[in-house]
């Protein structure tokens, strides 16, 4: 293995968001963790050089991923060198259970340095504005908005993350003729200039009828009206959910490769 560069902890996060509101799609969760406060303890960001700042591994801890019990991280780079800087950095989360992505481009260094993350997909990101984005209201009279307030009655073991999320950006549910919840989607992250879509879930009885569409949609319309990107990430091999993202107006972007790992 080629000797790794020297990484630093970038302790000032805030000088980060410049290099990340470049691309507001591909870095939507990133800058929305660096942005919110209750986050930002949970937040570490990691440089090859402070300068430049071209190459860097954001890790948060907990994420939510796994339900909360686990580290994600994002990773920027472009030679090997850095990769196994970074993943020197990485190894001392191997107890937990941890979730990587990276450009396709990294790939291969990722697979050399970073073997024991010995699972790995695909997943496609998706963008929709103002002039791409297409509204989907069937279903809507079973739509229901899922705040801190009511989200226990629907959901009585939602987990205190997920609650948090509700107190900053919309989820919709969608219950059925006796008022279960079945279905859920809605805005996971939210920054100044984008929003991403996540907790898209339908159980498996109520699939194919648009359900998801119609959820997606009521939680993203006004933040495109407000001039938002819209962003919407699926694994490549989850053709429902890739048609959900065209159904809507969100066009292909970009694929990222995502490698993890259970925890002990």
């Amino acid at each position: 293995m080629e000797a790794f560069c020297i990484v630093v902890e970038l302790k000032a996060k805030d000088r980060i968001l410049p290099v990340l509101y470049g691309d507001c799609v591909a870095h939507v969760e990133e800058i929305s963790l660096v942005e919110e406060d209750y986050l930002w303890d949970n937040v570490r960001v990691y440089v090859d050089r402070v300068p430049s700042m071209r190459q860097f591994l954001v890790v948060h801890s907990p994420s939510f991923f796994m339900g909360g019990r686990s580290v994600d991280a994002y990773m920027k780079a472009e030679s090997p060198r850095a990769v196994a800087g970074f993943a020197h950095i990485l190894e001392n989360e191997r107890d937990a259970a941890v979730h990587l992505q990276v450009s396709l481009e990294a790939e291969s260094y990722v697979e050399r340095c970073m073997g024991w993350l010995d699972r790995a997909y695909t997943v496609s990101y998706y963008r929709a504005d103002a002039c791409t984005f297409r509204p989907s209201c069937k279903h809507k009279e079973r739509a229901v908005l899922l705040t801190p307030e009511n989200v226990r009655e629907y959901m009585p073991l939602a987990s205190d993350h997920f609650i948090r999320r509700l107190g900053t950006a919309q989820v919709y549910g969608y219950l059925n003729e006796g008022g279960r919840l079945v279905a859920t989607s809605g805005v996971g992250f939210l920054t100044k200039g984008s929003f991403s879509i996540s907790y898209t879930e339908t159980e498996p009885e109520f699939r194919n009828r648009g359900i998801a569409k119609c959820l997606t949609s009521l939680a993203s319309e006004p933040l495109i009206g407000r001039g938002l990107v819209g962003v919407y990430a699926a694994d490549v091999e989850n053709m429902a959910s890739t048609g959900v993202a065209a159904g809507l107006g969100f066009l292909p972007y970009r694929r990222m490769r995502c490698f993890w790992k259970l925890g002990k």
